[in-house]
């Protein structure tokens, strides 16, 4: 039996001010925002949730912060963010004056007021604060820190699968799906149900559910994280004509469906009111993205507007209709995309048959 060498992880504790971690943020001494980091949250959901001045209220009140963990860069010696860039990020901001405290019931003779407006007493109080940050120096194998990472936020209701394998399964296939999610055809196109979708990465999980389900198969799943998660896996280091293929045939089969679906592409047509859903049906992106993927140019049989009429009556058709709420693959996609197929290439359509 061959005996494995375990990875090293070297870590080195550290207490820093308040004040330090600051002024290492502002001499970039500190990224804030690695590659694997999400964007700046705490600000977006500060009416609601209040965390930006309840953590300056913890520091007043000599509240332990949570640890901070930064992963020392080989060659510069700078530390990027593994967990807790929301608490740097807001310290950052309060101590530059671009907030106000707000809604605190302890320290409540401080709302309203900026970083500038306190008394020195309380902004010594924050400033001198000690938080405990763990270092994992570069000396640690390079692929600890993403264990870490993912380790920290399993559970976490602030990352998304998605945002999870982009932390921990980086890559030129990870890349691709980042440059082709700012696509702005497929921006258009997609119409995302929730706010938070523009940054959660659920653009990047489209793609991969299309790539993965062209490469793999309409076989039935179980779990389809787990699909996808798989897939990207096995990827994560794709020749360059492998990624060049995936590229192409990204941007052709969206230039196609743009052709005949335009604005109501991946929607869903309500006979009852004439009109198409305003927001995207993820089974539909997948039928229609895997239809017209498989379809050459040459053999596409209807005009935009007869394939458009054609479509309108096979939402009406129940079983198809049912099957949208079926997204795990098996014979429920493999129906959809096939009917689909058929108006495409058949120039008299029969859908039932």
């Amino acid at each position: 039996m061959t005996k494995t060498t375990p990875r090293r992880m070297i870590t080195q504790p550290y207490d820093f001010s308040v004040q330090d971690l600051v002024d290492k943020i502002n001499a970039k001494d500190i990224d804030l925002k690695p590659d694997y980091q999400r964007n700046y949250v705490w600000a977006t959901n500060d009416d609601k949730e209040n965390k930006r001045s309840r953590l300056i209220e913890s520091l007043l009140l000599n509240i332990p912060i949570p640890v901070i963990y930064f992963a020392e860069q080989e060659e510069t010696l700078k530390y990027e963010v593994i967990d807790g860039q929301q608490r740097l990020k807001t310290f950052d901001d309060f101590l530059n004056d671009k907030f106000a405290l707000k809604d605190l019931e302890i320290r409540s003779d401080v709302n309203g007021k900026k970083y500038s407006e306190l008394e020195q007493k309380d902004k010594d109080e924050i400033r001198k604060r000690s938080v405990r940050a763990i270092v994992i120096l570069n000396e640690s194998d390079e692929e600890v820190k993403f264990e870490v990472f993912e380790r920290l936020n399993l559970g976490s209701v602030q990352l998304t699968p998605q945002e999870i394998r982009n932390n921990t399964l980086r890559g030129n296939f990870n890349d691709l799906l980042k440059e082709l999610a700012k696509n702005k055809l497929f921006r258009k196109m997609l119409n995302l149900r929730l706010k938070k979708d523009q940054d959660n990465m659920a653009y990047e999980e489209m793609i991969l559910r299309f790539f993965t389900y062209y490469k793999k198969g309409l076989k039935r799943v179980e779990n389809l994280s787990y699909f996808l998660t798989e897939f990207m896996k096995e990827n994560k280091n794709m020749e360059s004509i492998g990624i060049d293929n995936l590229r192409n045939l990204f941007e052709a089969t969206i230039k196609k469906i743009d052709q005949f679906l335009g604005k109501n592409a991946f929607s869903v047509y309500q006979k009852n009111t004439d009109k198409w859903y305003p927001t995207s049906n993820r089974a539909l992106y997948d039928t229609e993205m895997l239809a017209f993927a498989s379809v050459q140019e040459s053999e596409i049989k209807v005009t935009p507007k007869k394939f458009e009429e054609e479509l309108k009556k096979l939402m009406e058709d129940n079983e198809f209709k049912k099957s949208l709420n079926e997204q795990a693959g098996g014979k429920k996609i493999a129906m959809r995309v096939e009917s689909v197929k058929r108006i495409l290439t058949q120039s008299n359509v029969d859908i039932s048959a």
